[in-house]
């Protein structure tokens, strides 16, 4: 079939200039360049694009990625992520939408919304609709 062309697995993959619609491995290494999906040990991407990075140890530098999973560390530098969610996440210089991680480092980070901004707009918007909902009773 013609997508299983854009399909990589194997132990090791290296991608430079270049792309994949799956990369499935236990090392991956992205640069410039990008992937849709990528499941692996551990990723290395650098200066290039992802739209799902899921492994056990990630790495961002200058690239940019819509999710980030890691089961243990995220590592961002110059990167931007729509959501991370990791057991300890470090950055510097770098940008999150979403991020939940039970322990952030970071210098110049920028996050949009974490854990404790998420609970309390949830918390402020569930007030708020019961709010609403006194009032229209009446």
């Amino acid at each position: 079939m013609a997508h299983e062309e854009h399909d990589v697995a194997a132990p090791t993959v290296n991608i430079r200039q270049g792309g994949a619609r799956r990369v499935n491995a236990q090392d991956v290494t992205i640069r410039q360049g990008g992937a849709i999906q990528v499941s692996a040990g551990t990723v290395r991407l650098s200066q290039g694009g992802v739209g799902l990075a899921m492994a056990h140890q990630a790495t961002l530098e200058q690239a940019a990625a819509q999710a980030v999973v890691a089961r243990d560390t995220v590592t961002m530098d110059q990167a931007a992520a729509g959501v991370v969610m990791a057991r300890q996440a470090q950055a510097r210089q770098s940008a999150i939408g979403i991020l939940v991680a039970n322990e952030v480092q970071g210098d110049g980070l920028r996050v949009l919304i974490n854990v404790r901004s998420a609970f309390a707009f949830g918390a402020g918007l569930g007030f708020a609709l019961a709010l609403l909902r006194l009032l229209r009773r009446r």
